[in-house]
């Protein structure tokens, strides 16, 4: 059985992907929490602003300045909250060639308004800390708490539909509206076009064609360096020390879920590397039942029996509904985390999960049981 430490050998960068409610976002701190005690320097990044992340790690405030865990001392693992507005800022303060150039940028309406719902940038600016980290943070590996299945794809799609919008016609149009006119328009169309746009301007009190205008002639200058940029955030997704593990629970519902995922990410060429199964019964419960102990009441054996048949009809429906999910990614399930008593929300619970996520070798398999969350 491939495992979940053989996945993390080689890699800097992990994915978790799944639908909402498997325990993804548990799953990912716990992983991080493992790798960092077999000594990776590790840092832990979720798109999510809900407190889940920030309790299960024991933290008193999460932002987008990495945040120490307390695991103790000579254990790195830090947590960042990806800022979606800011880091955007950021990458056009770093990608100006002056102070001007950016404030032309930073400063004009149209960018503050949609800087975090064009069409890519609001994803993009996620995976573009991802890449940072990646370059600049010193850590041995990232582990990302992606979004929900339904947004996931446009999440890790992000950059190359930044790209392919830098490059569109409508970019394009949008500096130089005259552009729609055929190559051999005359002076007086364009000066037509012109007079209709200044006259929608004056009749609708707006000014919104002018300012978009500026606002792509403002980010003009620094497209060169924003699609290299862009280009290196999605080699990196591709890169072979990246990988995605898929987070899933055995029910039906999210099986075909994650299944369709899994199959969508395919599309992408970011094929998913492992899965990790939360609320599986253990595979024991599948043997048949050994010798009960001696002096039991017949009524007491009756029930015990019933009961361990039906347990394991239930762990064979389990793995039955996992088998598609497994085929259809394409991927091996390479952890199964057991049942824990409780709300799911501390360190400690997130520790005692790291533990079925890497068991020592001695253990053989992993355990198997259910994650809540």
């Amino acid at each position: 059985m491939t495992t979940l430490e053989g996945l993390l050998e080689g890699r800097r960068i992990l994915f978790c992907v799944g639908s909402g409610g498997v325990g993804k976002t548990t799953t990912a701190a716990a992983l991080a929490v493992g790798a960092a005690r077999r000594g990776r320097r590790t840092a832990v990044l979720t798109v999510d602003p809900a407190p889940r992340l920030k309790d299960a790690l024991g933290l008193g405030t999460l932002d987008a300045r990495p945040r120490r865990v307390p695991l103790g001392a000579g254990i790195h693992l830090d947590a960042v909250l990806l800022d979606v507005r800011r880091t955007f800022d950021e990458v056009v303060r770093g990608l100006a060639a002056t102070p001007e150039q950016a404030r032309a940028v930073l400063e004009n309406r149209l960018y503050q308004n949609l800087s975090g719902t064009l069409a890519g940038t609001a994803e993009y600016t996620a995976v573009e800390t991802v890449f940072r980290l990646a370059q600049d943070g010193g850590y041995d590996l990232l582990v990302v708490d992606t979004p929900p299945a339904r947004h996931v794809v446009d999440f890790l799609d992000a950059p190359r539909r930044l790209l392919a919008l830098l490059d569109s016609r409508a970019f394009a149009i949008l500096k130089d509206p005259t552009v729609i006119l055929p190559g051999a328009g005359s002076r007086v169309a364009h000066y037509v076009l012109s007079a209709v746009l200044r006259g929608l301007e004056r009749f609708t009190g707006l000014e919104l064609v002018r300012e978009v205008g500026d606002f792509v002639r403002a980010i003009e200058g620094l497209t060169g360096a924003l699609r290299a940029r862009v280009a290196a955030a999605d080699a990196l997704l591709h890169a072979a020390d990246t990988a995605l593990v898929l987070v899933t629970a055995p029910e039906p519902r999210l099986v075909e879920e994650n299944a369709r995922l899994a199959q969508a990410l395919a599309g992408l060429r970011l094929p998913v590397g492992g899965i990790i199964v939360n609320r599986m019964l253990p595979r024991a419960l599948l043997a048949p039942a050994g010798p009960l102990p001696d002096g039991l009441a017949a009524p007491l054996m009756v029930r015990l029996r019933r009961a361990h048949g039906e347990l394991a009809a239930l762990a064979a429906r389990q793995e039955a509904v996992l088998a598609p999910l497994v085929a259809r990614a394409g991927a091996p399930v390479v952890a199964e985390v057991p049942l824990l008593a409780g709300d799911l929300g501390g360190l400690d619970d997130v520790t005692t999960i790291a533990r079925h996520l890497f068991p020592p070798a001695a253990t053989g398999s992993p355990s198997v049981g259910r994650l809540g969350g």
